[in-house]
């Protein structure tokens, strides 16, 4: 018992393994909050998913860690912020967020993603200063208000887009059109938009869905059955 006392206290002594031990917990945790984060958008086919959030996050606790090492080990030697280091990741992180908006016309997408890189940069920030409580309380509020508030919006919003990705266009479009039409969704505008590979192209349908007789999600479910339907995404 007493060596095992020693080799703790000679641990403590050294600041640079002190900081490996408590890192490790902060680091984990980061890992696993932001992941849940990035799998909710990587399972609505976001461009950020689960390696994008975590990697946000882990850098932001990183940095945080960096911040409390220095102030720790440099403290004889000169004086240090720690919450300068923490500032800069706040505004830096605008510009990843910026990467994953897109202008689709008159409607903007990615502001969603664009918010939860920041959301978890903020939970980074929490961990690796090691509040713990904060940035589990954080995480479970962010995953509710995706998941859940999204879908209370859905039922109040009469107005959606709906993001069909197709290989062929000239076998798909008529077939979704026509879906469409029988489930009472009506059209107000289409947009298609062509990837790097000619064949394959995102049809976006701006739709109005004010009869009671509309069938969204069967509409949706039977779109995503053709064949040369890859994706279907509403928003």
């Amino acid at each position: 018992m007493a060596t095992l006392q020693h080799i703790w206290m000679v641990l403590e002594a050294n600041q640079q393994i002190h900081f490996l031990i408590i890192s490790i917990p902060r680091l984990f945790f980061t890992a696993l909050l932001c992941g849940i984060i990035g799998y909710e958008r990587e399972h609505v086919n976001r461009p950020a998913g689960i390696r994008t959030h975590v990697l946000v996050g882990i850098s932001s606790a990183v940095i945080m860690l960096t911040s409390e090492f220095m102030l720790t080990y440099y403290a004889d030697t000169f004086s240090v912020d720690p919450s300068r280091m923490g500032a800069q990741i706040i505004s830096g992180i605008g510009f990843l967020g910026a990467g994953t908006i897109i202008k689709d016309g008159l409607n903007v997408r990615g502001l969603t993603t664009a918010a939860t890189l920041w959301a978890v940069a903020c939970i980074g920030i929490a961990t690796g200063s090691g509040f713990y409580s904060g940035a589990i309380l954080a995480t479970a509020v962010i995953y509710f208000t995706l998941q859940v508030l999204k879908r209370y919006v859905e039922k109040r919003s009469y107005y959606k887009v709906i993001i069909v990705t197709v290989v062929n266009i000239d076998n798909a479009l008529d077939t979704i059109v026509s879906e469409l039409e029988q489930s009472h969704i009506y059209i107000n505008s289409t947009e298609i938009f062509s990837f790097h590979d000619k064949k394959i192209k995102e049809i976006c349908f701006h739709v109005s869905i004010s009869s009671k007789k509309a069938m969204l999600n069967i509409a949706l479910e039977n779109i995503r059955k053709i064949d040369a339907v890859t994706s279907v995404n509403i928003e």
